[in-house]
């Protein structure tokens, strides 16, 4: 049949509009339906911008923009239907303005460490219903529920929302204690590190801030996707760097950045924003994690920083890549000069000067990385001479890592704080926590230098409901109980003589025992109650647990004690043994101690002391 002119006409013009529609970006899509686009007007009074999130969903990778310049890019897994939770944005700086977010698929696996570095392959449609969820206000959905979440840590530091990871940056200036912290504020698994920031004035409860330190966005440049990695925080009161500025030394963040190297970005409002140093990158190596800190009788600045790929020759003319806690110096912070290394290190290093206690005068220069082993020796400032080699302060089984002390401590205490790793909290709109903060001292024993931390004594400002024991002996067969509130963090102070019966100290549920060869052992209630979920990440889970400790031999054993949720952490000793682990099951309500003899170790008469059985429940470190 022959067709009109008409009707070849209107056919054309239909495949025209289509070849149209496939070909010009139409409002809030491109061509492959892989980025959709939606503003949001800022209202008055508005400080908070809430993103739906449910961990079903597709991860999205979300760009927020304002007149298109990018505010922050992440991955997150935008919720379609009904939330897990909400976390959300600042945008108390922006209200009156209308900003744009804009979603892409990302790739499976990525966690927004790079954004830039990969391309989308094969991915289904872009399901864009969570942009419709997303909405300004003055709060988030849970917040009036914050901190008292059913898992939530209630001493040990966690965020209001997200993963977080290594504490950064930890420095004291003026009059607050800050603690910076790797953060994935955007979800549960590990991903999207910016810095997050709380703040305390006493170490022990503090005030979670907005976010300090945000990947560098470098858009449209292949390959240069950055994260803002591990890092420490200085002032500068000679003014050095020449940073001054009206009056102000300000907090200066020395950090990886991924995209980059080491770089600076500077603070001069206390940490609340930062600024981006303009001669950045400081330093370009390979490798990471910079700890920085004035060495007076040089009168310079001192930074170690572990490096994955340091080159050496060997005699044979050949050359290899050493993996090493490098040493470099610098006049001002911005130019940094190399002095020496350190090999056999991973991550996160530290280097500092300790007094050895009982011996005045005398002092000794430590350095260590992220599980926690330790040289001790002597520094000058450029080359650290090593008189005792590699030890281990914590011995566990891989919960503690990455930890950091605080520069500038206004009365000269060393403190630490660790991350307690692949502690997790499945369910929760938190993830992972920091470990409860520490003194660190350094004892010479039997077996050489030992570095020894402890509960700071700030912890006394928790207690309530004391309950104590003392000077009771046990026999075999017998024991000494205090009950106590298992849903209450507790801290158990105890200190038993050694007699001729092994010594059981049961917590809650968790066993620790000490038999009559000094050997100390953990075991934990079988888990029925939580499921273990390891979340995605660069870490290694834990590899151990009940670890079989041998323990210096004296005759009064001190075992301290804080139980917190899901997490325990002892110091035996004063922190000549310490240990960190995951304590998932069940709580009893009960602090036991007693004698439950070994076959070789029978007879009615075995016996111990316990000169003193302390157990305090804790005030919540989010109360005020």
């Amino acid at each position: 049949m022959k067709k009109s002119k008409t009707f070849i006409l209107l056919k054309g013009l239909a495949a025209l509009i289509m070849l149209l529609m496939i070909t010009i970006e139409l409002p809030g899509q491109t061509p492959a339906q892989n980025l959709v686009k939606r503003d949001y007007k800022i209202k008055k009074g508005q400080t908070i911008l809430n993103l739906p999130v449910n961990a079903s969903d597709r991860s999205l990778r979300a760009t927020i923009r304002l007149d298109g310049k990018p505010l922050d890019t992440f991955t997150i897994n935008l919720a379609t239907d009904k939330p897990d939770y909400w976390t959300f944005f600042d945008v108390s700086a922006y209200q009156g303005k209308t900003l744009t977010i804009e979603i892409e698929n990302a790739p499976q696996g990525f966690q927004g460490q790079t954004p830039g570095t990969e391309t989308n392959v094969n991915l289904p449609p872009l399901n864009a219903k969570g942009l419709d969820m997303i909405f300004a206000d003055t709060k988030f959905p849970g917040q009036d529920s914050l901190y008292k979440e059913r898992d939530r840590p209630q001493v040990h530091f966690s965020a209001q929302r997200g993963w977080i990871n290594d504490p950064n940056g930890l420095i004291y200036a003026n009059g607050e204690y800050h603690l910076f912290f790797q953060h994935n504020p955007y979800g549960w698994p590990w991903g999207n590190m910016h810095w997050g920031h709380a703040v305390s004035r006493d170490l022990i409860h503090w005030q979670q801030l907005n976010e300090a330190l945000f990947p560098v966005i470098q858009e449209n440049v292949t390959g240069r996707g950055d994260a803002a990695f591990s890092g420490s925080a200085v002032v500068d009161p000679l003014n050095t760097a020449g940073f001054r500025k009206n009056g102000v030394d300000p907090i200066i963040a020395v950090y990886t950045s991924t995209g980059r190297g080491e770089c600076l970005q500077i603070s001069y409002d206390n940490g609340r924003t930062f600024i981006d140093y303009e001669g950045n990158p400081i330093l370009k190596h390979n490798g990471r994690d910079p700890k920085v800190f004035w060495y007076a009788p040089g009168k310079h600045w001192v930074m170690v920083v572990w490096s994955s790929g340091m080159p050496k020759k060997l005699s044979s003319g050949d050359e290899v890549s050493i993996r090493e806690h490098s040493i470099y110096t610098s006049p001002d912070l911005k130019t940094w000069t190399y002095q020496s290394g350190i090999p056999g290190f991973f991550e996160c290093p530290e280097l500092f000067e300790l007094p050895v206690e009982g011996e005045p005068g005398n002092s000794k220069w430590l350095m260590y990385d992220a599980h926690g082993r330790y040289i001790v020796g002597d520094f000058d400032g450029k080359l650290f001479t090593i008189e005792q080699h590699f030890t281990k302060y914590e011995n566990g089984g891989g919960y503690f890592y990455a930890s950091q002390t605080f520069n500038d401590t206004p009365d000269g205490r060393r403190i630490q704080i660790g991350w307690g790793r692949n502690i997790t909290h499945p369910g929760m709109p938190f993830n992972q926590a920091q470990l409860f903060p520490t003194e660190l001292k350094l004892r010479k024993t039997m077996d050489g230098y030992r570095l020894c931390p402890t509960p700071i004594k700030e912890i006394s400002s928790l207690h309530k409901n004391q309950q104590v024991l003392e000077n009771k002996v046990i026999l075999s067969g017998e024991s000494a109980q205090i009950e106590t509130n298992a849903d209450n963090a507790i801290h158990v102070i105890a200190e038993f003589e050694r007699g001729d019966a092994p010594i059981t100290l049961n917590i809650l549920g968790y066993e620790l025992r000490h038999d009559n060869e000094w050997i100390f052992t953990t075991t934990a209630p079988d888990d029925g109650s939580k499921k273990t979920e390891a979340p995605a990440g660069p870490f290694p889970p834990p590899t151990a647990s009940a670890p079989v400790i041998y323990v210096p031999g004296v005759d009064i054993l001190k075992i301290e004690a804080i139980v917190d949720k899901n997490i325990l952490e002892f110091f035996v000793n004063d922190g000549e043994l310490y240990y960190v682990t995951a304590f998932n099951g069940k709580k009893t309500g009960q602090v036991t101690a007693s004698v439950v003899a070994n076959r070789n170790q029978r007879g009615p008469n075995r016996k111990f002391n316990i000169i003193k059985l302390e157990v305090h429940e804790l005030n919540s470190i989010w109360e005020p």
